[in-house]
């Protein structure tokens, strides 16, 4: 957490505030390259998760690539200074005009259909590109325990079109390279992320000119004390194990790529926010409500997603229980409920934690607000160009 005091820094910039850690960015990153240990890797920030300027120039100092969503993104990489070589993209329903330009530029597409791979194949000949493979319901991913899951989803290529896609490739002299697959997000259970490696290496290894899997993310961040650390050693050395093995197979080095994106930056943003009023429930309970809500966070209405609250500063105070929520005249607008905290008054600040991962780019302003500040940590400097 930011070693600076709260107070100064909401008296310098305002509330609500997001407030993101340099240091913290490069400490989680540093987890997950500990135990990525098959050598020829690649490691891709996914935008979605937090598309700031100042953020996209930290991740590009730090060395990864970075996954894009949309031709927004696509900008957004390009002014923070990546390369084509260091950008590649995935998405679904792209047009023949995005699909222009992403040739145009060399970027790197993973394509979402048998239909996107003939726009690409009509656009362009002799050129590479990678397809999304569509995740089997076999593997199976507790809908408690994560969001953004493909069981109803129709997103990638099926296993009984690659004969297909395959043709429409060779009769324009193009090449399938890459395999690419994602199953859900915030998963803490390795057992999927097992049969998910599985699939999808032996998805691969239908393609004779194979050059990268890209496993995506979905790594789980412990939001409560009720979820587990993801256990990043064993998911990522078998990846490394798969890779092993698909390169023996292939008689070739193939690369493994993954697309972290929450576990980069989740618990290196944190919302600093405002107490505007208190209404006492009962003898138990008192009801805060906070210069922020739906419209600055919008994963607890969305998702019921838990995100810890704490006091900006301890004081000593006896503690209650308080449910935390936003100043809007939705009236599910909660941020919290039943959090214990030290006594507060009107005026005092709150720091929500774990929100540097789909909190700002979330963030709507409805209904009628105006977007929170956002500043970066970088050691004794505060600030966000």
């Amino acid at each position: 957490m930011v070693t600076q005091n709260f107070k100064e820094i909401a008296e310098q910039f305002g509330t609500p505030l997001y407030i993101y850690e340099t240091d913290r960015i490069k400490e989680n990153l540093s987890v997950i390259l500990k135990f990525l240990t098959y050598p020829k890797h690649k490691v891709y920030f996914a935008t979605m998760c937090n598309n700031q300027p100042e953020i996209l120039k930290i991740i590009k100092g730090l060395g990864l690539g970075i996954q894009v969503n949309s031709d927004h993104e696509l900008n957004l990489a390009k002014e923070a200074g990546f390369n084509s070589s260091d950008i590649s993209f995935t998405s679904t329903g792209i047009s023949k005009e995005l699909i222009k330009i992403l040739i145009e530029e060399n970027i790197e597409t993973n394509l979402d259909s048998a239909e996107e791979v003939g726009k690409f194949c009509a656009a362009i000949k002799n050129k590479t590109f990678g397809i999304r493979v569509r995740i089997p319901k076999r593997i199976k991913v507790n809908p408690d325990k994560a969001t953004n899951i493909f069981s109803d989803s129709h997103t990638g290529i099926e296993e009984k079109d690659f004969d297909k896609i395959k043709e429409i490739a060779r009769k324009s002299d193009n090449k399938i390279t890459g395999v690419h697959g994602y199953f859900a997000s915030n998963v803490h259970d390795t057992k999927p992320f097992i049969e998910f490696g599985n699939f999808l290496t032996d998805a691969a290894l239908e393609f004779t000119d194979l050059e990268y899997i890209n496993f995506g993310s979905g790594f789980g961040v412990r939001y409560s004390k009720k979820d587990k650390d993801f256990d990043f050693e064993k998911v990522l050395q078998y990846y490394s194990s798969l890779l092993r093995k698909l390169s023996k197979s292939f008689k070739r080095e193939i690369i493994l790529k993954i697309e972290p994106g929450r576990s980069i930056m989740a618990d290196a943003g944190t919302l600093l926010v405002k107490i505007t009023n208190i209404k006492n429930l009962n003898s138990r309970k008192s009801e805060i409500s906070v210069n922020a809500g739906f419209a600055e966070l919008a994963r607890p209405r969305i998702y019921n997603s838990y995100h810890e609250i704490e006091n900006s500063e301890k004081t000593g105070k006896p503690e209650r229980v308080y449910d935390i929520r936003g100043n809007t005249v939705l009236q599910n607008d909660f941020l919290g409920y039943d959090r214990t905290l030290e006594e507060v008054r009107e005026g005092d600040y709150l720091v929500i934690k774990k929100v540097g991962a789909y909190g700002i780019v979330m963030a709507s302003g409805f209904p009628g607000k105006k977007l929170p500040g956002q500043v970066l940590i970088n050691k004794d400097k505060i600030g966000m160009e």
